[in-house]
């Protein structure tokens, strides 16, 4: 039976975030891919359509930027990470058994697809099997809340954009955690899709740019303060650098699509104007990665990310804070 879970936020709905994580127990002896990102955003959207058919046909519609992201389905604990890649690259079929634990993480940008998703978990809490590829698993918990061994350091998180939205003047580094592959889609060509694999700093925070001013409120877009996605890339072009990574490539391949991407940890330092207009939403944008994915495919699998320097300076204010509060 799924855990109690708190399906009251507040009112300012739409301009909510969620970062949240399923845990899932093999029913019986079945078999899934680790890799096939397209059967988990299969099993997600065929949840919401149970709960809501006109939601999930948006959800799911071509040529359009959605507002949630899904992990790859973790918990191949029993394979060594060399196991592991193998199996994604080969896109091999994993054994799963009752008694093991699996986790899957859900980003939502939009509270009206957060509510329809735990009305539909509430509604079938007792009945509900979910199903990844050959595997069927039953729900046990939905964490919305970071737990307290984790702290900020979690993936999951909830906020908003007004809370995201502060701006403050440009760290002088930011260090991304990339923890799944990424790659960013720059086009068609005659020969098919061009996708860049290595995080040049203007393609991360342009990406992250473009998603914000597609589901922020209208009043806390870039437009606001005269600025474009490409002006954010334009300026990170030139003034921020890249000044450490440890990536590795791996492959994603599937039925539907093969993807290649980088993943890993990255370093970028500003070197320009730390108070430019441009610089100025580069916390908001880095601190917005943990709920929007970065690149191409991110209802796959793909981009998920977060800015791991910002998390850690979150967590060290908090704690000074209480220690303020102490008597």
């Amino acid at each position: 039976m799924i855990e109690p879970i708190n399906t009251h936020p507040p009112q300012n709905a739409r301009s909510e975030l969620f970062s949240l994580l399923l845990r899932l127990h093999p029913v019986e002896v079945g078999s899934v891919s680790p890799g096939s990102g397209n059967q988990v955003q299969a099993t997600f959207l065929d949840m919401v359509r149970q709960g809501e058919p006109a939601l999930a046909e948006w959800l799911h519609a071509p040529n359009q930027r959605r507002p949630y992201t899904l992990s790859l389905l973790q918990g191949f604990n029993h394979l060594s990470p060399e196991q592991l890649a193998e199996a994604i690259n080969r896109n091999q079929s994993i054994a799963v058994t009752p008694g093991q634990v699996y986790w899957l993480r859900i980003t939502m940008l939009d509270a009206t697809v957060f509510r329809s998703f735990v009305r539909y978990l509430l509604a079938q809490a007792s009945s509900l099997t979910v199903r990844i590829g050959e595997a069927r698993f039953e729900l046990s918990r939905m964490i919305s809340v970071p737990e307290a061994q984790h702290g900020t350091t979690s993936w999951v998180a909830y906020s908003s954009f007004e809370e995201l939205h502060t701006l403050r003047s440009a760290h002088k580094r930011y260090h991304f955690e990339f923890a799944t592959p990424t790659a960013f889609s720059l086009g068609q060509k005659s020969w098919g899709k061009l996708l860049k694999i290595f995080p040049e700093p203007a393609d991360v925070f342009e990406s992250l740019a473009r998603h914000w001013n597609c589901f922020a409120p209208e009043n806390l877009r870039l437009s606001n303060a005269g600025l474009s996605p490409r002006d954010i890339a334009s300026w990170c072009a030139e003034m921020v650098m890249v000044t450490g990574y440890h990536l590795e490539t791996r492959h994603l391949p599937s039925s539907k699509f093969g993807q290649t991407g980088f993943l890993g940890d990255v370093t970028y330092e500003v070197k320009g104007n730390p108070i430019a207009p441009q610089a100025l939403w580069l916390s908001t944008l880095a601190r917005f990665a943990l709920f929007s994915g970065v690149g191409y495919k991110t209802t796959m699998g793909m981009g998920q990310a977060r800015c791991t320097s910002l998390l850690k300076e979150a967590q060290r204010e908090e704690v000074g804070a209480a220690k303020e509060r102490e008597p």
